[in-house]
Parts: C-alpha cells; sequence; structure tokens
C-alpha cells in the first residue's frame, strides 16, 4: 500500500539544526573577517617597517659617504668682501614681499601676469631687473594698446617700483584679431 504523503516528525529539529548551522557559518565568517583584516593591517605595517628601515639605511650610507668626502676638505669660512656681496641680495627678501604684494593693487581688472624673472640674463652683480610678462583682456570698446602702456605707466609712477627701478619700459606687445586679449612684457630697471 503507497502513502500519498509522508510527515516528517523531525522537521522541527531539522529547522533547529539548520538555524544552529547557520548561526555557526556566520560567526566564522565574522572571526575570518576580523582576524583577516587585523593580518593584512599586520602585514601592511611589517611592509612599512621594513621600508624605513631599507630607506634610513640608504640615507646613512648617503651621509656617511659625505662626511668621508668632506673629511679633508676645511670648512668655508667666507671673508668680508663675500659677505658685503651677498648682503644686499638676503636683504631684499622683505622688499620683494613689498613689491609682489603691490602688483595687484597697480593691474587693472583685466590684466593677469603669467610670469614673473628676475636676472633674466643671469647677469652677476650689476643693477636689479624684473621681467613681467602678462595679458590683458581689454573691453572690445577701448583700445588694447592703451591699455597695456597704462600699466607700464601705473608702475613707473608708483613710489615702491621707483625706489626699486629706475626705468620702467614696455618690451613687447602682442595683440590678437580674433580676441579682445594683449600679451605684454614689461621690464623694471
Amino acid at each position: 500500500m503507497s502513502t500519498p504523503f509522508q510527515i516528517n516528525f523531525r522537521r522541527e529539529a531539522f529547522r533547529r539544526e539548520r538555524a544552529e548551522a547557520g548561526r555557526r557559518a556566520f560567526g566564522l565568517g565574522v572571526w575570518l573577517a576580523y582576524f583577516g583584516t587585523l593580518a593584512v593591517m599586520l602585514g601592511l605595517y611589517s611592509l612599512n617597517f621594513s621600508e624605513l628601515g631599507a630607506r634610513t639605511r640608504q640615507l646613512q650610507r648617503q651621509i656617511a659617504r659625505q662626511h668621508a668626502l668632506n673629511l679633508g676638505v676645511a670648512a668655508w669660512v667666507p671673508s668680508g668682501d663675500d659677505a658685503a656681496f651677498v648682503e644686499p641680495w638676503a636683504a631684499d627678501a622683505g622688499r620683494w614681499r613689498d613689491l609682489l604684494g603691490r602688483l595687484p593693487r597697480l593691474l587693472p581688472a583685466g590684466a593677469r601676469l603669467t610670469s614673473l624673472q628676475w636676472n633674466p640674463d643671469d647677469a652677476s652683480g650689476g643693477e636689479r631687473k624684473l621681467l613681467l610678462t602678462g595679458v590683458l583682456r581689454a573691453d572690445s570698446k577701448l583700445d588694447r594698446m592703451a591699455g597695456v602702456t597704462d600699466i607700464a605707466g601705473a608702475l613707473a609712477r608708483d613710489s615702491l617700483f621707483v625706489a626699486h627701478f629706475h626705468s620702467v619700459r614696455l618690451l613687447s606687445t602682442r595683440t590678437h584679431e580674433d580676441s579682445p586679449d594683449a600679451d605684454f612684457q614689461l621690464e623694471c630697471r
């Protein structure tokens, strides 16, 4: 005789075992994730430590090599003439800060500097020379060349620039036919 259905009397025990196995698998997963992350972190710290040790040894070798090279050389002590030659250049830091701080206030709204060069000829000693390169975006109704000459005039009239440079001259200008921009180059001596 065949029965159309079967009754599983152990179903509740099966569900409990399955729930318990799920909890154990989840706990094992959390444990593996925690200790796996810890192992990765410790591995990264050990790699960092070994790299730091290698870099330290490299720097110690370089320092020892420099000491060995400098062992036979006497320390350089500048003469009075050398110190007098360097003194005006070292004292210029405050003046340069003032000059460069003044430039944005002297330029009109559409002008921007693209380059500042100190001593572009690379001549030692002699007079100061500052080369300013920039772009002026003038209004389409105004003359672009007049705007550039106004910048040169403003620099030439400024008391701080006059105190440091005896001449400000316009070296070159270039206008673009299709845009309102004018490139300019000024020299302060």
